[in-house]
């Protein structure tokens, strides 16, 4: 083998095994769904498949036999010698995303029987447990923060266990009940996601929530559920499997969840309401109307009326829309026997979730707002909408949303059309949606300018362009990028 070949093999190889843990760390992300990844092969990065951005895998047992047999493969079939080195390395380079699609697939069933396992364990757990009172969380978005929100206001009251930060799923909820369950726990607070109808009905049979909080329903992952109304029924499976109380908490200011307690009525559950809009026409003993929403420097103050009293919130969370998200907490709370007084007071203990609206300190005197947990249409306006606050230059780094269906271009206009009106400067971590995201700057008649731009350009444009007061919002995973280079300080 001559030195041109040798190096040609040499980077060849590294080029696999660079594209085999880039891989990995993909299916890590669409979580081994089969269905995701195809929605994510439609995009336009799906379609650049071949020339992967690297992206580091997690350590976990899935990733690591998925990366194992994979280099094992290659290994194996380099050594048997088929074709040439050249040709063999063409073919594997070629063939390498399906076959690793391949061993995902082969890899489902002992996953499933692994899964039932603990499940099963769980369950057992569960039901071996003294009375514990159960609170599920479901929505299209806002499902995390309330969550947290509730799991510090009933800490006040009670010994709390609640659900991981985005382990929302059957296998989430089983390891945190295997490892983490203790005889002192008193109320649980369980987040549940779903991407089809009945994911959600087995982690209710698994936990028997009585108190249920719908946050509310939009576009998101209407690629998977198909339609509104299926997202809107997969949701649903939450109220109709409550048990014990039966309690459903429902945003009257979200139109498909105000549809929704109309089901959960009819269901014979007791519907309670929290909404910003005075009056509406709500049939409730139990509605939490919103009042004088101030935003203040170092957090959020509102009023809460219920029951013809009214009730100061002070909480140190930034953005106005977070206010429904504590508002539903507190309800809830009050749902399971708290005073509402002992909840509202106990707000002022709230904390940002990690990389939701989380305050950083930038370079040269200027504000990261970290808000890289996810990402969607109503999310990305209420973010886009707390930076009219700031006062000085406003950058958005924003990834583009995959898995809304039909409503992607709509939903990018709409977003961009609200960006071209806030921001100065808009930077896109993909391509994915740039013509109708930038359409809706563009009709917005802003001045703003929309790039395209690697993490590595970004933070360099940042390092030269920011000053003191600016405002930088990072908003979806793939902004995480750009605020590691630019480094994070939390305020």
């Amino acid at each position: 083998m001559n030195i041109v070949i040798f190096i040609i093999v040499l980077f060849w190889v590294f080029r696999i095994v660079w594209n085999i843990l880039s891989y990995a760390h993909l299916w890590f992300v669409k979580e081994y769904r089969i269905d995701r990844m195809r929605i994510h092969l439609r995009t336009d990065q799906g379609k650049r498949v071949l020339f992967p951005s690297f992206r580091r895998p997690p350590v976990s047992p899935k990733s690591f036999v998925l990366v194992f047999v994979t280099i094992l493969s290659f290994g194996i079939f380099l050594y048997a010698e088929y074709f040439t080195i050249l040709f063999s390395l063409l073919i594997f380079d070629l063939l390498l995303f399906p076959f690793m699609g391949v061993i995902v697939m082969m890899l489902q069933f002992p996953t499933y029987v692994y899964h039932t396992l603990l499940i099963s364990q769980a369950i057992m757990k569960l039901r071996a447990h003294k009375k514990m009172l159960c609170f599920g969380v479901t929505g299209s978005y806002g499902k995390t923060s309330t969550k947290e929100y509730l799991g510090t206001i009933l800490s006040e009251s009670y010994e709390v266990l609640k659900t991981e930060v985005s382990k929302n799923s059957p296998i989430g909820i089983a390891e945190l009940v295997l490892h983490f369950l203790t005889p002192t726990h008193s109320a649980f607070v369980v987040e549940m996601g779903a991407y089809k109808e009945g994911e959600i009905s087995e982690m209710s049979r698994m936990v028997l929530p009585e108190i249920g909080i719908i946050t509310a329903i939009n576009e998101q992952h209407q690629d998977l559920f198909g339609s509104i109304d299926a997202t809107m029924k997969a949701k649903y499976e939450l109220i109709k499997n409550l048990t014990g109380r039966k309690i459903a908490i429902m945003n009257a200011d979200n139109p498909y969840v105000v549809t929704m307690s109309e089901w959960a009525k009819k269901d014979g559950v007791g519907v309670w309401y929290y909404t910003t809009n005075i009056p509406k026409k709500l049939v409730s003993d139990h509605i939490f109307y919103i009042k004088n929403i101030v935003e203040i420097a170092d957090g959020i103050r509102f009023s809460i009326s219920y029951l013809k009293k009214l009730y100061e919130v002070s909480a140190p969370v930034i953005g106005k829309f977070q206010v429904s998200n504590i508002t539903a907490a507190v309800a809830a709370a009050v749902a399971g026997g708290m005073e509402i007084q002992n909840a509202v007071s106990a707000c002022k203990n709230l904390q940002s979730v990690p990389r939701m609206m989380q305050q950083l300190k930038g370079i040269h005197g200027s504000i990261y707002i970290n808000d890289t947990f996810n990402n969607n249409p109503d999310a990305a306006c209420a973010a886009i909408e707390y930076m009219r606050t700031c006062t000085k230059k406003k950058i958005l780094v924003f990834q583009p949303m995959i898995e809304l269906g039909s409503f992607s271009e709509s939903a990018h206009a709409r977003v961009g059309k609200l960006a071209g009106e806030v921001c100065d400067e808009i930077f896109l971590t993909n391509t994915n949606f740039r013509t109708p995201f930038t359409k809706g700057v563009e009709s917005s008649s802003s001045h703003a300018h929309v790039a395209v731009v690697s993490p590595d350009e970004s933070q360099k444009f940042l390092r030269k362009y920011l000053s003191e007061g600016d405002t930088v919002l990072f908003k979806g995973k793939e902004a995480q990028a750009v605020l590691t280079l630019l480094g994070e300080k939390t305020v």
